[in-house]
């Protein structure tokens, strides 16, 4: 008697360890961003194990990135919570570029991301064309596929979608080391420039390191009670001038000035317009260049 049993049902084939974990870490992803992505990995551009394997270890890196305690939380005091973290921080040394370099950390990993994912250059140049000279990546990559594969860019500012635009046709004309460039600066914007959440909190810390440093000046030089809301103010300016390269002193009041009008009116001083505020802050400045340099 004959104890095996036929069947008509095929086996299916068995999944790679690279691929199984993928679908580990891709599942705790937004739907939208999930099918995308299982759908390009999926697809014969990137049936090699190898690409798989740099795109999953770059994304565990950004998983355990975004997992793991900023190197910052052990210096709080206890009981630290939203409303006071800003507080706090300025009373921790280095807080600003500790916070910073996590950033940059997770924009690195970001681009590691894009590199991974890197498909091979098109021979077609009239194609490497249209798609460079496409108005957007919507129109880029075709109206269905666009709006398929790109929902998740809806939510990114336009400037920050054709730096990717301009580092993938970058890709497709076989020049990657520019179209890295390209990708790192978005990275770098989306983490840092463009990060309304951590530019808020820098903002918010160099007005509490402001309050407390302008005092202790103050303080020292025996004027506590006439050192006035206007020195605090050009202290707030400057300090927010030392935080980034700009090309000179008016371009920085330009760009700083809604933050110093808002530092002045939160201390209740005030400047006679805008217009004024920005020519003082960029007096104040010069100012600032000259007995530094």
């Amino acid at each position: 008697m004959n104890l095996k049993k036929e069947s008509n049902l095929q086996t299916k084939p068995q999944k790679s360890e690279v691929d199984n974990q993928l679908d580990e870490l891709l599942s705790a992803m937004p739907e939208v961003l999930k099918t995308q992505l299982v759908n390009m990995l999926d697809s014969p551009e990137y049936a090699n194990q190898n690409q798989k394997a740099d795109f999953l270890a770059s994304l565990q890196s950004f998983d355990m990135l975004i997992q793991k305690d900023s190197a910052v939380r052990p210096l709080l005091p206890e009981g630290t919570n939203e409303e006071s973290l800003a507080k706090a921080l300025s009373k921790v040394d280095d807080s600003q570029s500790i916070l910073e370099t996590e950033q940059l950390e997770g924009a690195d990993i970001f681009n590691s991301l894009f590199e991974s994912l890197a498909a091979d250059p098109l021979d077609d140049i009239q194609e490497i064309r249209r798609f460079a000279n496409a108005a957007n990546l919507h129109e880029a990559f075709g109206e269905e596929e666009g709006n398929e594969a790109l929902t998740f860019l809806n939510a990114i500012p336009q400037d920050s979608t054709e730096l990717i635009h301009g580092a993938i046709a970058c890709q497709m004309a076989g020049m990657p080391k520019q179209a890295n460039l390209l990708f790192q600066i978005f990275a770098k914007r989306q983490f840092i420039d463009a990060n309304d959440g951590y530019q808020s909190l820098k903002t918010d810390i160099t007005k509490f390191k402001g309050y407390t440093e302008t005092l202790s000046k103050a303080g020292k030089l025996g004027r506590d009670k006439r050192y006035g809301k206007k020195d605090k103010v050009e202290a707030f300016a400057i300090q927010l001038y030392n935080q980034k390269n700009y090309a000179n002193p008016h371009q920085a009041a330009q760009a700083i000035a809604e933050n110093v009008l808002s530092f002045a009116q939160s201390i209740n001083y005030s400047f006679t317009s805008p217009y004024q505020a920005i020519r003082t802050i960029n007096s104040w400045l010069s100012k600032h260049i000259k007995s530094t340099s």
